[in-house]
């Protein structure tokens, strides 16, 4: 005969399961929500503000790329907008001489310019924290040059202009739907990389970030690792770049200057490096921050500025800290009700 179970010995079984339960639903709860309100936006907002928010998403697709090569496997970037501008000029060209569908010139693009992402990486094993900086910084200064001198293919300074983008029949120049793109781009973007942390890769990744030497001595390929890395970054990268090319329909080698690559490192750093959620803070900072002055003369780049400083002296770990910072003073809360030190 079963003995009968009695509250009192449920509730530690009880107790055990909610901690892990209840926060996992919560994080689900807010995601759903999230992903319901962009899904609905178009329909209460339109043009410029639709505009913006596609421009979130083309920049935190940069910014999820490059937290995977700074935040997560501590390699020094500031040759981002050469590989931004691959992505860019690859896509359109593909689509407009070579003939491909924008679905497929998009991730052919990626694909092309996260090998060169990998060739780039060889040469630069060797280099580490400045050094490595510097030499990719050339790379996007070379990019750029290059653009400008092959005027029969990218149309020099004068720039190029991008055919709409068509999926079958339907024409994504209309208002709206190459936001939806961007939006399902952002959402694939989140949910590889994500997993991708997971992974052996990904723990290769953190690994390799706070010691090449303890790497090497637990029989990581130091070397592999980077150029996977360099490769994955450019790929995210790249994308970017061919949907910010369908979104503006014209393309400018000026556009891709090295100062685009310093606020790539800006909107992760803003962000939190070494968080998912961090990219998607900081490409948001990036974009709306300035566009709230913006009718103010010279006050987008001074305030971005200002801001960045109180956000690295206020919160080092970036915006993704904030959750952090709040269950910390939460437990201190709690440890000083219950008269605990």
């Amino acid at each position: 005969m079963a003995l009968p179970t009695s509250p009192v010995m449920q509730a530690p079984v009880a107790q055990r399961a909610a901690p892990g339960l209840y926060p996992r639903l919560q994080r689900l709860g807010l995601w759903g929500v999230a992903a319901v309100a962009l899904l609905l936006l178009p329909q209460f907002v339109g043009g410029y503000p639709i505009y913006l928010a596609s421009l979130v998403g083309v920049y935190a697709l940069v910014a999820i790329g490059l937290n995977l090569l700074v935040g997560f496997s501590g390699q020094i970037s500031l040759g981002h907008a050469g590989f931004f501008a691959l992505g860019a000029y690859a896509s359109a060209l593909l689509a407009s001489r070579g003939g491909l569908p924008f679905w497929l010139a998009i991730p052919v693009a990626s694909v092309l310019t996260a090998l060169i992402g990998a060739l780039i990486a060889i040469p630069a094993l060797r280099l580490k924290n400045l050094y490595l900086a510097i030499a990719t910084l050339g790379f996007g200064v070379v990019v750029q040059k290059m653009i400008f001198e092959w005027r029969g293919l990218t149309g020099g300074g004068a720039g190029l202009e991008v055919a709409p983008a068509h999926l079958g029949s339907l024409s994504l120049a209309v208002e709206g739907r190459m936001y939806y793109v961007i939006l399902l781009a952002v959402a694939f973007a989140l949910w590889s990389s994500a997993n991708l942390i997971r992974t052996r890769t990904g723990r290769a990744f953190v690994i390799l970030r706070d010691s090449e030497i303890a790497a090497a001595c637990v029989g990581i390929n130091v070397a592999r690792f980077k150029v996977i890395a360099f490769a994955l970054s450019a790929f995210y990268t790249a994308a970017a770049g061919g949907l910010m090319a369908n979104l503006v329909r014209y393309l400018n080698p000026e556009s891709f200057n090295v100062n685009l690559s310093i606020m790539f490192l800006a909107m992760i750093v803003i962000g939190g490096l070494g968080s998912i959620r961090g990219a998607l803070l900081g490409a948001a900072f990036y974009v709306i921050v300035p566009e709230l002055f913006r009718d103010i003369k010279d006050a987008p780049g001074l305030v971005f500025g200002v801001s960045l400083m109180l956000v690295m002296v206020l919160l080092p770990r970036g915006l993704a800290s904030l959750r952090w910072l709040r269950k910390a003073a939460a437990r201190a809360g709690d440890s000083a009700r219950e008269g605990r030190p």
